[in-house]
């Protein structure tokens, strides 16, 4: 009977391990699919013509002259929730080149969010700015270079820009957050960026990394193996 006992006790223990393996699994998958899934947390359009903020969150100031800043075609590359190619931000370099040097800075919260990501289309005139810096900034002062200045290409193309900030943990969680394009290089009044499709994306804070759904198999794998290593020798005493 005490062998029959520990057999169904043996029985019952790797029915349930089964089920935890499953789930462990399932966690994992979901944990992947999630972590491929990037949420937008703002975007701008310009498709109204303005600075004003067309999904999410956000606001978008400039110090660059006001006369400078227009509207021109734009674009669907990098579009998000349908929108139609419309307009885009036109950006001159003003009356002796006044405007190089000046940025336009996007304004949001990351709250709820990691692995900030900010993609947009861009396009540039010869005489327009040719040496442009993105920058990002922790606390919506003090604002940060991250990578090389940029050359818009002289078409918007069907690749965004795209600046991964995933390895700048600052920017997880934090109400403050902003990005900001600094331009330089133009050598005429007239010449013009376009900017389209302003997208910041992360992904939703809290959900299980991938490597941390394979810890906890892992410990349900080394659980089992020393339950049942222990039920082996019961049955042989």
């Amino acid at each position: 009977m005490q062998i029959n006992s520990n057999r169904r006790l043996t029985w019952r223990f790797s029915f349930n391990f089964a089920r935890a393996r499953a789930i462990g699994a399932m966690l994992i998958l979901f944990a992947i699919s999630q972590a491929a899934q990037a949420d937008e947390i703002a975007v701008w359009n310009f498709n109204d013509s303005n600075l004003n903020v067309d999904h999410g969150s956000g606001t978008l100031t400039s110090n660059i002259i006001a006369s400078n800043i227009l509207f021109a075609a734009g674009t669907t590359n990098n579009a998000r929730q349908g929108d139609v190619a419309g307009q885009a931000l036109s950006l001159q370099g003003g009356t002796g080149t006044a405007n190089n040097g000046r940025n336009i800075t996007f304004n949001l919260s990351t709250l709820g969010f990691s692995s900030i990501v900010v993609s947009f289309a861009t396009q540039g005139t010869s005489t327009g700015f040719i040496s442009n810096q993105f920058q990002y900034t922790l606390d919506g002062i003090t604002f940060i270079d991250f990578g090389a200045p940029y050359t818009p290409a002289s078409a918007f193309g069907s690749v965004p820009l795209t600046f991964s900030l995933t390895g700048i943990a600052g920017l997880n969680d934090n109400a403050n957050a902003a990005f900001r394009i600094v331009f330089n290089g133009a050598t005429s009044s007239t010449g013009t960026n376009r900017i389209d499709n302003f997208v910041v994306e992360g992904s939703p804070s809290g959900i299980p990394e991938p490597a941390s759904a394979v810890l906890l198999l892992s410990g349900l794998s080394g659980l089992y193996g020393l339950r049942k290593r222990k039920k082996n020798r019961d049955l042989k005493s």
